[in-house]
């Protein structure tokens, strides 16, 4: 083979990887629920810790990482309580597995965390997964960058920021 053909070989692979990506991520949104990973719009955040907590029927679907943020429909985030839901996660995850665990060692780990989870809960920003929570828990209105969920209660419309899910303006749109 000549080096032309092989390097032509090699542009249209990676040409139809750009092109695969592209369509999964334009449909991703509608046929999720097909996927292994990514946002199901179920308002429930399945990831790591929650698979942990819970087991079946919540998978480890990557929501809340870099790739599938699930921001305003499944995973939510609130500055005001990211350190305690991380602390929660954490505990969860380290004595739980696949909703199994002991209860007893989940209460102490929360009351007293190990220095090991103070440690994983330094990043309170909503890009660690951690601090991020169910948004069929949503409760504070969201108009800033502070919080990532709930309803704009001050404004008669659907806006950025609320939930298309659990916000009764915002159904249906």
């Amino acid at each position: 083979m000549s080096e032309n053909t092989e390097e032509f070989i090699w542009y249209e692979v990676v040409f139809s990887l750009i092109i695969a990506l592209v369509i999964f991520f334009v449909f991703y949104q509608n046929f999720s629920a097909a996927f292994p990973v990514g946002c199901n719009n179920n308002g429930i955040i399945d990831n790591q810790f929650t698979a942990a907590e819970y087991g079946s029927p919540y998978s480890n679907r990557l929501e809340g990482t870099a790739l599938f943020r699930c921001y305003l429909t499944d995973a939510c985030y609130s500055l005001s309580l990211a350190n305690q839901t991380c602390i929660r996660h954490w505990c969860y995850y380290t004595y739980y597995t696949n909703g199994q665990g002991n209860p007893i060692a989940v209460a102490n780990c929360i009351a007293s965390p190990p220095s090991t989870i103070l440690q994983n809960c330094k990043d309170l920003s909503p890009s660690n997964t951690a601090t991020l929570f169910s948004c069929d828990k949503s409760t504070l209105a969201a108009n800033n960058a502070t919080v990532i969920e709930g309803c704009d209660t001050s404004n008669p419309s659907c806006i950025s920021g609320d939930n298309p899910i659990y916000c009764s303006i915002c159904q249906g749109q």
